[in-house]
């Protein structure tokens, strides 16, 4: 048996070391203090744990080198430093030492001393290697440096998720604010602000007194200002991606204020999109649509197409747009090609707007009444240069501009959304759904687009796999072919549709046939993902019965709005921006046509062509038998609420308490309520955001084309003052840092 030499006094080289290395006499029991001298010498033979019997382990003195071999050192951590007290001779350190002159003995291994025995004596001592941590101070601005720029990002996001978020009290004004305060901190936070400060610049409301005073500048001190910053830093012009703009000022002509906001967009090379102005293009020369055309990577474009006017001829040697160029004595007039098209001259510089637009996603194009865009090709060609084109939105378009043919046609997209077409039929839809196009689309929004045909309206859903969103708002429901009969439920189904929106604005005291084929089709477990259902025209309830039970409908203004209320909210529009579409459709009937009604403020020329099957959708607030664009989600709650009442005044259940003789205690009624227990569907009667109730809820280019929240006329804005203390005592300097001129709270519009 392999055994190994040991000194006659030793002690553990560190706590928790193995048992075979420690004396024997330490597993005897002992009943007092025995000094060094009483102690045995004899020793016992004991065999040494694998890796040490090769040779015998011969202790040398105190402060001598020694055989790495023989060490179990701790490895040493690397962000750490290891100190190894030295013991003299001379100390009296209570562990026992072994002289070189003692007599060495083998023991062994079966006598070897448990580990219990010698516990006592050494748990209170330290372990001769010992770790000291040194402390590291943190020069300024290390801790941010060592951050990634994508979690700097995050916490500017969130930053400005708490300024312009839902129910902040905050305003575009005071997050720039703070992102500029927060750029002074650190470099490596002046690179993350910068970059979330000119990513997505917003300037909403007019400008204060004391800048326009400050840098003597008439109108758009803060435009030009914005201007002289990104001419001189083409570092930060190049992070500019979206443009907000603040409304025009009435100091400021249209073509002045314009060519001001062309300017910028200039010096901008990867600008995205502008916000905040929609002007109408007229098939005239505008800087800025020439400085929109050139933006290659721009990823939005939102057409307001007016009529064509005849332009005044240029003089010799100037440029075309320009003040000079033009004949002052020769009336703009209004005029149209033959046949109700444009002239191949207007075509081709339509055309070439498109041609540097290879990464844009979103287009939406809107005509006023007069504008076209016929020959029916020009929109085939257009689309055909827009690779990336993914959200279409197409309002107002005559018959010759879009049809069946130029649907058939269409690109893949994602979402499509139209409006007013009069040249849609459902068999163009229904060849629409069953095409290759249509296949990848998640939203479809119909509005007035003559859908006549449930079994059309069978092939979209059956047909668009990954439909999540579909909107119908028509005057009359569609029907179903006078031979067919339904035998089984679901007739309407879609496994991926999660939002519904069903509007036909036609009063009617029963639902139509429609109406109950949708709802049997829905209990039939024929939209397995709906969560939203709104349905403005719920006569009888049969969508609310099939929806969860809600506790109330209404909303407390519901009550205190009158319908005359409503209908002049929804013929009011700020003069500034545009004219609403309800105006420009009445003003193109017939009657105003003959009598050359203002539209805008410009004279309507008695030629401009009607097309016979544009809808005209009168308004009346007093409700009754007639046509109108959208039914009112203001009385559609008001009927919702006023269910719910009559469905707790019938309970459903009736609950009687007996004793133990049988005698009825208690006998009464509960739980009356209006829905399906356990139905996902949530029963939707409130506005899309940025939408009206007057509008059904959805957002058209009405709504894009408003004061999105910015008008401070009747609303309250912000003065900066919604962070200050409320001791009452504010500093003058405190007052001119914090504080800004009143102003809106704008807030993005995104059209459904």
């Amino acid at each position: 048996m392999a055994t190994t030499t040991m000194p006659n006094r030793g002690a553990p080289s560190y706590y928790g070391a193995a048992t075979e290395f420690y004396p024997l006499e330490l597993d005897q029991p002992t009943t007092g203090f025995m000094t060094r001298s009483q102690r045995p010498n004899n020793r016992v033979p004991r065999s040494a744990p694998p890796g040490f019997d090769t040779s015998p382990l011969h202790h040398k003195k105190m402060g001598g080198p020694y055989d790495p071999a023989t060490l179990n050192r701790p490895r040493k951590l690397s962000s750490t430093v290891t100190v190894t007290p030295i013991i003299t001779p001379n100390s009296d350190d209570t562990r026992s030492r072994s002289m070189p002159g003692h007599e060495q003995t083998s023991v062994p291994a079966k006598h070897a001393t448990p580990y219990t025995a010698w516990r006592p004596e050494f748990r209170h001592q330290q372990s001769p290697v010992r770790t000291v941590f040194r402390t590291h101070k943190r020069q300024p601005g290390e801790l941010f440096a060592a951050l990634p720029e994508e979690v700097l990002g995050m916490v500017l996001g969130q930053l400005k998720e708490s300024h312009l978020g839902k129910g902040s009290e905050s305003c575009a004004t005071c997050w720039m604010r703070d992102l500029s305060s927060i750029s002074v901190a650190s470099r490596k936070c002046h690179q993350a602000a910068r970059i979330a400060l000119y990513d997505d610049i917003q300037l909403n409301g007019t400008d204060s007194s004391a800048m326009k005073k400050r840098h003597k500048i008439a109108h758009g001190a803060r435009l030009v200002l914005l201007r002289r910053t990104l001419r001189a830093n083409p570092e930060l012009a190049a992070i500019v991606r979206t443009l907000k703009v603040p409304s025009q000022p009435i100091s400021s002509t249209k073509e002045e204020y314009h060519n001001l906001i062309a300017t910028i967009v200039m010096e901008c090379p990867n600008f995205e999109r502008l916000v905040g102005l929609h002007p109408r293009y007229d098939h005239t020369f505008s800087r800025l649509f020439h400085a929109l055309s050139t933006r290659v990577n721009l990823k939005q474009m939102d057409w307001i197409i007016d009529a064509p006017v005849l332009q005044a001829p240029q003089r010799p040697g100037s440029r075309p747009g320009s003040s000079s160029g033009k004949s002052a004595g020769l009336k703009m007039e209004r005029r149209i090609g033959p046949h109700g098209v444009l002239e191949p001259t207007e075509c081709a510089a339509f055309f070439d707007c498109h041609a540097n637009w290879s990464n844009l996603k979103t287009l939406s194009i809107h005509c006023l009444p007069g504008a076209t865009l016929a020959p029916g090709g020009l929109i085939v060609k257009i689309l055909g240069q827009l690779p990336a084109l993914e959200h279409l939105y197409l309002s107002r378009l005559s018959h010759a501009a879009f049809n069946d043919q130029t649907l058939s046609v269409l690109p893949p997209l994602k979402t499509l959304s139209l409006a007013h077409t009069s040249g849609i039929t459902s068999a163009g839809l229904s060849a629409f759904a069953t095409s290759q196009a249509a296949q990848g689309m998640t939203r479809l929004t119909l509005r007035h687009v003559n859908l006549d045909s449930l079994p059309a309206l069978v092939r979209i859903f059956s047909n668009m796999r990954y439909l999540e969103v579909f909107s119908l708002v028509q005057t009359f429901a569609p029907t179903l072919p006078e031979d067919t009969m339904i035998w089984l439920m679901p007739y309407l189904a879609c496994s991926s549709l999660r939002r519904l929106h069903w509007d036909i604005t036609s009063h009617s005291a029963a639902a139509s046939a429609a109406d109950a084929i949708l709802a049997r089709s829905i209990a039939a477990h024929g939209f397995p993902s709906l969560v939203a259902l709104r349905a403005p025209t719920d006569p009888e309830g049969i969508f609310q019965s099939l929806c969860r039970p809600a506790e109330r409908a209404e909303i407390a203004s519901d009550r205190f709005r009158t319908p005359a209320q409503s209908a002049e909210r929804q013929n009011t529009f700020p003069m500034g921006r545009s004219n609403t579409l309800a105006s420009l459709t009445s003003s193109s009937s017939s009657s105003s046509i003959s009598s050359g009604a203002s539209i805008g403020g410009r004279s309507q020329s008695p030629m401009t062509p009607m097309t016979p099957q544009t809808p005209l959708t009168p308004f009346s607030p007093s409700g009754g038998s007639f046509l109108r664009e959208a039914s009112d989600l203001r009385e559609s709650r008001l009927a919702a609420q006023g269910r719910l009442e009559a469905a707790r005044s019938a309970p459903r259940f009736a609950v009687q308490v007996v004793d133990e003789e049988g005698s009825t205690v208690e006998d009464y009624e509960m739980a009356g309520f209006m829905g399906t227990i356990g139905s996902q569907i949530r029963y939707d009667s409130m506005p899309d955001a940025g939408a009206r109730d007057e509008k059904g809820g959805l957002v058209d280019m009405d709504d894009v084309m408003g004061e999105c929240g910015e008008d401070i006329s009747e609303r309250e804005g912000c003065f900066g003052r919604w962070n200050m203390s409320t001791s009452g005592n504010v500093d003058r300097r405190e007052k001119e840092k914090w504080w800004h001129t009143e102003r809106g709270r704008w807030t993005n519009v995104e059209l459904a």
